[in-house]
């Protein structure tokens, strides 16, 4: 049952879920409360081990609680000495103290998102999920609601559950209320209106992913959250008129994308918090029986881990019998903490690979915060043709901004060279510009000062093929 402390809603974890504890954590509000036990849940992250066909799985903890006003956190960490602490995404300006017995502490504002990494490692992490209280909490079953509550699978919509899927049906919201975990996949498949809503936990679902919204509109996804995900965590296939607010996506399994979107249009991807194990979000053309363009999608507000894989990620399938165009794709206000890839293939914080005839244009990206990169690259694009995903060369990629793009290069480690590569002088890339482009502090533009014979994309650094044209480096600030 919920644990109210005026300010502060905790959840005790339910038999049957697996509890971690690296972590003792504790919340109370800012007027000196007595402090509130929070608990924590164990999931798996993992890398790839480069010896062999597996991954490396890496635990880590996740912790939920709901909020009104500030609150102050307070945590122990019981495996090793705590030489440092950081609170991710920096842009929050969010300051951990240590004090000598291992306790860290520090305070949120309001609601958010964070990571608390212990000694530059991120496989030593807390991850504090916070919502505000719902004051408007759906509390049990109506004509338009299936309603979750505290604890696995408590609800009588899962009498509806088959071989581990609950089919949605329009004009329908699930609600997964704080302390609710639920381990079915949820589909929307053909149906308008509906959605999925609440604190709570979609856990370990037996096929694949947690969501799949295919060939529906008008479909809500809001603030629950993904453990353990086998497969794509959310995926929308010819979808239109989604939003997709506050989720949240962990996963250590082959394919364990967060959001990915094939074929859809109008879609809202923002407040997201993704640690996967492939890319954390990508945008796509046709796969399996999904066709058609992508388009007028906007993704803000997010914070990306993707321990394997892209960040941001968009191209490489489509359909050449037919081809499909992504565009009008506007991206603001990331938070990237790392990228780590060993394959140069399918490295870029920011990646578009136009592949399948795919045309990629019309694309804006804006604010975006790389604290890390571990072994990748900032920027990759490329009209491309990749025998594994691949079935012919992509059509072109034109008219992209980047503006205000900035890497840490002092936290980096392995930062390879970012690429712009056209296919050949009829399937180029053009029209690409970068604004207040800032690498470990430094603005790359076509002012600065340099030999004359370099060129400015040599300072980033950067390899730009002669399948390119009109690439501008700008400074506005």
């Amino acid at each position: 049952m919920p644990t109210n402390g005026g300010q502060i809603k905790t959840y005790a974890a339910p038999e049957g879920v697996a509890v971690a504890d690296a972590f003792l954590i504790y919340a109370r509000s800012v007027d000196s409360e007595p402090w509130i036990p929070v608990s924590t849940y164990a999931v798996d992250v993992a890398e790839v081990n480069t010896t062999r066909n597996e991954f490396d799985k890496h635990p880590i903890s996740v912790a939920s609680f709901d909020m009104d006003g500030p609150v102050e956190v307070q945590v122990k960490y019981t495996l090793n000495k705590v030489q440092s602490a950081a609170i991710r995404p920096k842009s929050l300006g969010i300051q951990a103290v240590i004090d000598g017995d291992n306790t860290i502490t520090f305070s949120l504002d309001r609601p958010r998102d964070v990571m608390l990494e212990i000694n530059h490692d991120k496989w030593q992490a807390l991850h504090i999920l916070t919502n505000g209280i719902d004051h408007n909490a759906l509390p049990s079953d109506s004509q338009e609601t299936w309603y979750f509550g505290p604890g696995i699978n408590n609800g009588s919509p899962y009498g509806l559950v088959t071989d581990g899927n609950l089919f949605v049906p329009s004009n329908t919201m699930v609600y997964l209320a704080g302390g609710a975990f639920v381990t079915f996949k949820l589909n929307f498949i053909k149906v308008c209106n509906s959605g999925v809503r609440g604190h709570g936990f979609i856990y370990n679902g037996p096929n694949g992913g947690a969501i799949l919204i295919e060939r529906s509109e008008n479909i809500v996804v809001e603030n629950v959250t993904s453990l353990g995900a086998t497969g794509f965590s959310l995926t929308t296939g010819e979808a239109k008129g989604v939003t997709i607010s506050g989720y949240r996506s962990f996963s250590s399994h082959g394919n364990g994308d967060g959001v990915d979107l094939f074929c859809s249009s109008d879609i809202l991807v923002e407040n997201c918090f993704l640690r996967n194990s492939d890319d954390t979000i990508a945008i796509y053309g046709h796969r399996w029986d999904y066709y058609g363009d992508s388009s007028n999608i906007v993704i803000r507000n997010c914070t990306l881990l993707p321990d394997i894989a892209h960040p941001i990620h968009m191209g490489t399938h489509g359909n050449p019998a037919k081809p499909e165009t992504i565009s009008g794709i506007h991206i603001s206000n990331i938070d990237i903490l790392d990228h780590y890839e060993n394959q140069m293939w399918y490295q870029g914080c920011i990646s578009l690979s136009a592949g399948d005839e795919n045309l990629i244009e019309d694309v804006h990206i804006q604010d975006v915060r790389v604290e890390r990169i571990s072994k990748g690259q900032l920027v990759n694009m490329r009209v491309m043709k990749n025998e594994m995903w691949t079935t012919a060369p992509g059509h072109g990629i034109r008219n992209v901004t980047l503006k205000n793009i900035s890497l840490d290069a002092t936290n980096s480690q392995i930062v390879n060279p970012s690429q712009i590569l056209g296919f050949d002088y009829t399937r180029k890339v053009e029209n690409i510009v970068f604004e207040n482009l800032n690498i470990g502090g430094q603005y790359i533009h076509d002012g600065m000062g340099k030999p004359r014979w370099y060129m400015v994309a040599d300072l980033v650094p950067m390899f730009i093929n002669e399948h390119v044209t009109n690439v501008k480096f700008i400074l506005t600030k």
